[in-house]
């Protein structure tokens, strides 16, 4: 998926945040036999590594030129979890990615890795407060024209670290809300987007049956450059200024289970964003998105196929010239299907095919994307 510049670590921080609540595997003992006592371990772990090997048909997110190339791809993930005795817990989760493209002329190789350390504390079964660390790392292609007079596409390399304690309030047995406040150091290779960022987050929960969860989410983003300057409303840098900018994000999501056994689920979200410069209003934008993601799980078979819709409309920005030029318009889409079979305790089968459409009024940045792969992935649990 392309992301733009300003979500890489919000992004990372929702996947890391959610890693318990989305069922990773926590291990428990088996049942013991007669006369054995009854034992859980103090800690689970799992562990497991990807190599695929596949092909990328645009690189550089082009409407023109596309470069092309065959890559390999490997991938490892680690989780430890203090399973909960008493009323603290832990976990550590740390994820890596790097892709090599053998035909890359421009960009040869993307990165991406963070690190998520997890403390928690809990006061009888209401109340919990945890304390999660994340550190990340990323070399990659975006699309940063979003919020750029011309149309560019950057890799960017760069890293961070997030601090964001957390407290969760149960005071239903089907019902929860939880408050985070965290704050986000971002660090670039060229220093172009060094920022700090400060985001709250207010979430409610809702189990209504045993197979339907429901959650509603409002973030607000408070982001601070260290060096850029704000725009004038024609596009125009304006020198000696300070950009800052204001985001307002909502988010629903309902996951259900549709069958007794388990097999089928699905995931849906739908969400805005209205993105506010502290200027001209030259960057504001307003988005609307939709996901959907459907998952069937057999004895050995696992299929995944999601899809995602996004447009965004910008206030200021126009396309083309004349008397009232049209506002700046863009959509994307993305679809994903991935498919596994197990082949034994410890190995799976992989394969997977992404499609990725940015299509806007200004045709130099409407671009497609198309890339499928096949892996094996080795994986184990304690």
């Amino acid at each position: 998926m392309t992301i733009p510049y300003g979500k890489i670590p919000w992004l990372m921080a929702t996947l890391l945040g959610g890693a318990v609540d989305i069922g990773l595997p926590v291990a428990v003992a088996a049942t013991p036999g007669p006369g054995v006592p009854w034992t859980i371990p103090e800690w689970s772990a799992s562990a497991s590594v990807e190599s695929s090997y596949g092909f990328r048909d645009n690189l550089l997110l082009s409407s023109s030129g596309e470069e092309r190339s065959a890559f390999f791809r490997g991938s490892a993930d680690v989780l430890m979890m203090r399973i909960p005795s008493g009323p603290w817990d832990y976990s550590l989760l740390a994820q890596a990615a790097q892709t090599h493209y053998f035909s890359g002329r421009t960009v040869t190789d993307v990165a991406q890795a963070w690190l998520q350390s997890d403390l928690g504390y809990r006061w009888g079964d209401s109340w919990k407060v945890s304390l999660p660390v994340t550190g990340y790392y990323f070399d990659q292609v975006y699309d940063v024209s979003d919020t750029e007079v011309e149309r560019l596409v950057a890799e960017l390399r760069g890293g961070g670290g997030m601090v964001g304690p957390l407290m969760r309030w149960s005071f239903h047995p089907r019902a929860w809300v939880e408050f985070q406040g965290t704050g986000d150091r971002k660090k670039y290779r060229d220093g172009i987007y060094d920022s700090r960022v400060h985001e709250t987050v207010l979430r409610f929960g809702w189990v209504p049956t045993s197979r339907v969860e429901t959650r509603w989410s409002v973030w607000r983003r408070w982001r601070d450059f260290d060096a850029r300057s704000q725009y004038s409303a024609a596009g125009r840098e304006l020198p000696g200024t300070h950009l800052k900018v204001r985001e307002t994000e909502g988010e629903a999501r309902a996951d259900i289970t549709w069958d007794e056994a388990g097999a089928w689920k699905t995931v849906t979200r739908v969400g805005v964003l209205q993105y506010q410069d502290n200027g001209s209003g030259y960057f504001n934008r307003r988005e609307g998105r939709a996901d959907l993601e459907v998952e069937w799980k057999g004895v050995r078979w696992f299929v995944r196929v999601r899809g995602e819709a996004r447009r965004i409309e910008f206030d200021v920005q126009t396309v083309g010239i004349g008397i009232a030029p049209p506002p700046r318009l863009k959509e994307e889409y993305e679809a994903e299907l991935r498919i596994e079979r197990k082949l034994g305790e410890r190995w799976t089968l992989c394969a997977g095919y992404t499609w990725e459409r940015s299509r806007s009024n200004d045709q130099v940045v409407s671009y497609t994307v198309n890339e499928g792969l096949l892996g094996l992935r080795w994986s184990w649990e304690k």
